[in-house]
């Protein structure tokens, strides 16, 4: 199942400023319009904004140290604070190893933190917000015993481990996904049918932009019943009508010799941009059985 990935309400920053340990910083941003905003690093810096199912992300390069974060995400804004700690505990090495403890810190960050989304769907303006900011350095302790990997045993099966995968070979999944080039966006929806036809829909819109040296995401999440989504593999058909955000309708049918049917009123809100149109010139869709993880 697609989901979204970012729903703690803190910020998850990572870097490397020194070699062997890493800086983990945790920070939340007050924003205004219902919304809210944090900031993760996993290859860049993101600052992610979200209401109800709503994500955008801005993914840029940056700097994360042991006192602070600087970061500008082009003409939107500019986040520029230092970290002053108010309770910290450390994390020594265990037994059997040397080096300098782990650091854990309580406090906040003070300095400039703005932000303007575009078309002003978001403002964020404040000089200090709470957080934590963590000092990794396990990577650099030095340990006389290595731990032993754990070893996988593939050819025993356990009832539990047999019973769940017997369970999902009773289940019907179906993914069915509408994308273009042309405007650099996709829609998905998922679902999963028991015997009796139970069972429940995920629909997903986003679309990917780059712009001043930003990697820009803007996607929409919601949640049906069953009846949102009717497909059948065997004839190669399915209907989608997901509910609001979302509005539209949507029908696919596999073809042989020619191009498969897509015909779609659907349309996806995103933050910040114009609706995803899913029925504009350039759309091809596909339905597949699937579950999620590619089981």
């Amino acid at each position: 199942m697609i989901r979204p990935s970012l729903l703690a309400i803190a910020v998850l920053l990572m870097a490397s400023p020194a070699a062997g340990a890493s800086v983990e910083i945790q920070l939340g941003l007050p924003a205004n319009n219902g919304l809210y905003a944090r900031v993760a690093n996993f290859e860049q810096i993101t600052l992610e904004i979200e209401r109800k199912g709503r994500f955008v992300t801005y993914e840029v390069p940056g700097e994360v140290t042991e006192t602070g974060l600087k970061v500008r995400f082009g003409e939107l804004g500019l986040i520029d604070v230092a970290f002053k700690p108010t309770e910290t505990r450390t994390d020594k090495p265990p037994k059997g190893c040397r080096g300098r403890p782990s650091k854990l810190s309580e406090g906040l960050f003070v300095g400039t933190i703005e932000f303007t989304g575009e078309r002003e769907y978001v403002r964020i303006e404040t000089t200090q917000a709470e957080g934590t900011l963590n000092i990794w350095r396990e990577s650099e302790w030095r340990c006389s015993d290595r731990e032993r990997p754990m070893r996988t045993h593939t050819a025993m099966q356990t009832p539990a481990l047999r019973s769940r995968r017997q369970s999902e070979a009773e289940k019907e999944p179906a993914i069915l996904a509408a994308g273009s080039r042309g405007c650099n966006c996709f829609f998905a929806a998922y679902t999963v049918r028991d015997r009796k036809g139970h069972g429940s829909s995920d629909f997903v819109g986003a679309q990917f932009e780059d712009r001043e040296g930003m990697e820009i995401t803007r996607s929409t999440f919601v949640e049906a019943g069953s009846s949102a989504f009717v497909f059948n593999h065997t004839a190669g058909t399915a209907r989608v009508h997901p509910p609001p955000p979302f509005s539209g309708h949507g029908a696919f049918k596999r073809r042989l010799h020619s191009r498969d049917l897509w015909r779609s009123t659907i349309q996806v809100p995103l933050l910040g941009a114009d609706p995803l149109r899913i029925g504009d010139p350039g759309f091809r869709a596909r339905l597949v059985r699937a579950f999620p993880g590619g089981r």
